[in-house]
């Protein structure tokens, strides 16, 4: 029988990596867009086919599985929205994307006989206490994390593990820590840490850190879930943790760029927040520093990928690679004014 993979959130940092590791294997693979512009970039020489539609469209969804009643279907649901600092429409509208969107490729899934592996976060899990360390969990509690975002993932986990239990859904799901690396067409978070600092926009470090992991590590985590995993597994595709501070270091090594030597105290961090906010707003730039991601940045990131690693044989990468591909890709593609000078 022909296996075909469906990737949503093509265009996305996961999902297009998802798509050009697929399709280099020679896979056949569908992928859901919104954009054509994100896609033509994003996706530009990707042996894919590429339907545009929304995840909150069933419509759109149905469509992906249009002359694959005799193939076996895997749907890789990455398409995701990460806020970490909006208004309220904002926030209904992220929420909408990963509850609601969730819900539609369950069914779909489930109406074709499809296996689903979605790509969670390691937001949605809730914190051991005293820093302990996080492994997988069955049961995801929207109320017990903290954020709008982490409580949208939380509740699109518990829906995927619902109808795994009750309703006969063949699904496996991962949850990555920080993604970083190459092929970012999104400008999420990290990526635009590295381009702020090779702007010259970033003049003092914080005092904290997180897991940061390399997206390319995150795909094979992925892949191999979905070919290996067994219906209701839960996989960690996590790395080390690694401070700010060391981060920007690596940058300077890299690009030859500001070596900076302030680190800022967190409780001075959140005291800058409104500064910070409007210096960027009125350079039109999206704030690096909110509540959400200096809480993030102090969270606990005590993460263990130990069952991946045994299980499907991941094994993460060093955030310098990552950070070195990074540079790369965005002086490749002229995303950072200065090019790191």
């Amino acid at each position: 029988m022909k296996k075909t993979y469906i990737v949503s959130g093509g265009t996305g940092f996961v999902g297009n990596n998802v798509v050009r590791e697929l399709s280099q294997s020679g896979a056949d693979v569908r992928t859901l867009v919104r954009s054509k512009e994100k896609a033509d970039a994003a996706l530009k020489g990707v042996n894919a086919g590429i339907f545009f539609g929304d995840v909150r469209d069933r419509d759109a969804v149905e469509k992906l599985f249009d002359g694959l009643e005799n193939s076996e279907v895997t749907f890789i649901h990455t398409a995701s929205s990460v806020l970490i600092g909006g208004n309220k429409k904002q926030y209904r509208a992220m929420d909408d994307i990963n509850y609601n969107g969730a819900k539609n490729i369950i069914e779909a899934c489930l109406k074709h006989k499809a296996r689903l592996l979605y790509v969670s976060s390691v937001h949605a899990i809730t914190e051991p206490p005293k820093r302990g360390l996080t492994t997988e969990i069955e049961n995801f509690d929207p109320k017990s994390v903290v954020g709008k975002y982490a409580k949208s993932k939380a509740r699109a986990s518990a829906l995927v593990m619902d109808a795994i239990k009750t309703r006969g859904l063949d699904a496996v799901l991962v949850h990555p820590s920080g993604i970083t690396g190459p092929y970012d067409y999104s400008d999420t978070h990290l990526t635009q840490m590295v381009i702020d600092y090779m702007e010259k926009r970033i003049p003092a470090a914080v005092n904290g850190g997180y897991d940061f992991v390399d997206v390319r590590d995150v795909v094979s985590g992925v892949i191999k879930a979905a070919e290996k995993g067994k219906t209701g597994d839960r996989f960690l595709l996590s790395n080390k943790y690694y401070s700010v501070k060391e981060m920007l270091a690596m940058l300077h090594e890299i690009t030859g760029g500001k070596k900076i030597k302030l680190t800022l105290p967190m409780w001075l961090a959140y005291f800058s927040l409104p500064f910070l906010s409007a210096y960027f707003k009125l350079r039109g730039k999206r704030p690096l520093y909110t509540a959400y991601s200096l809480y993030t940045l102090k969270s606990n990131s005590n993460f263990s990928h130990e069952k991946a690693s045994r299980e499907l044989g991941y094994a993460p990468r060093g955030l310098r690679e990552s950070l070195v591909d990074t540079v790369k890709f965005i002086n490749e593609n002229n995303l950072a004014l200065t090019q790191g000078k």
